[in-house]
């Protein structure tokens, strides 16, 4: 049952990826019902991993499924770009700021230079989930949100800065941003079952894709970057995808839901273990005389 649950929170993970890039991308490529649940398949598939790894299962099993929902989409988004950029292939005169990886702007010609590269950064994602460091005080939490946002603005700034120039107030957003909302982790962080360190920097990456592209895709409405400035709008689709809009707000709001249960859950744990005899026994320890 219960990797039948882990599986459930994760294809949701999923599904709120995929509604955001219909979003984004239907008025310049149509809806697409083949690839709309890419992101569902691969945030499945990385749960199904990492739960057949032992020495992840156990984490894994003890995150709460708020935890759980930003860490999928953490690891989908660096393992659906690193599959875009080094193991794709498609017309990249569409695009503005190729998908497919540049060695600093130049095409990279030779295939299998691409995919070795790729294989290795793929193993070096999958290998700092391991990571077993406990992280308990909310210093950390602020400072490895901030870190994370760093890695993410590096990784944008490798791809785009070659095609729109670098922007030094572009590239602190996302560190800002993460360390802004570093507590809502934080507050939720079982004290017996610390979240480690490679599962964290997963979920602050989710939680910075979630909501960088929740105020750029939904309130700011801008053009997909990625996409030519000529590039033709489909207007049917553009006129039609507010549904998309509307199911997300649909989960957004069962998240908030769960984040209110699952704090509720901890602090109610708390305020049991934290009794009066609790109290007197810590204000009074016995001796080995």
């Amino acid at each position: 049952m219960e990797i039948v649950i882990l599986l459930c929170v994760s294809a949701v993970s999923g599904l709120y990826t995929s509604l955001w890039g219909a979003f984004k991308d239907s008025p310049f490529e149509g809806f697409k019902a083949r690839t709309f649940p890419r992101s569902v398949y691969f945030s499945v598939v990385i749960c199904l991993a990492m739960y057949s790894l032992p020495q992840l299962r156990v984490p894994l099993l003890s995150l709460g499924w708020f935890q759980l929902f930003f860490l999928v989409m953490g690891l989908e988004r660096f393992l659906a770009e690193l599959y875009k950029g080094f193991f794709r292939s498609e017309d990249q005169a569409k695009y503005f700021v190729p998908s497919r990886i540049t060695f600093f702007g130049r095409h990279v010609q030779r295939e299998w230079i691409r995919y070795a590269v790729g294989a290795v950064l793929v193993a070096i994602v999958f290998a700092v989930l391991f990571i077993p460091l406990p992280v308990q005080h909310l210093l950390l939490f602020t400072a490895i949100a901030y870190g994370t946002g760093l890695i993410v603005s590096l990784g944008g700034a490798y791809k785009d800065a070659p095609f729109e120039g670098f922007k030094p107030l572009k590239f602190q957003r996302s560190g800002f941003v993460l360390a802004v909302l570093s507590p809502l982790l934080y507050w939720i962080n079982d004290g017996e079952h610390a979240v480690t360190l490679g599962f964290l920097i997963y979920m602050y990456g989710g939680l910075e894709r979630f909501s960088i592209e929740y105020y750029k895709t939904y309130i700011q409405r801008n053009m997909s970057g990625k996409f030519r400035p000529d590039s033709p709008r489909i207007q049917e689709a553009a006129e039609r995808r507010e549904k998309f809009h509307y199911a997300a707000l649909i989960l957004i709001a069962a998240l908030v839901l769960l984040y209110a249960l699952e704090w509720q859950g901890l602090s109610q744990r708390a305020e049991v273990h934290f009794t009066p005899s609790s109290m007197l026994s810590i204000s009074c320890p016995t001796t080995l005389s």
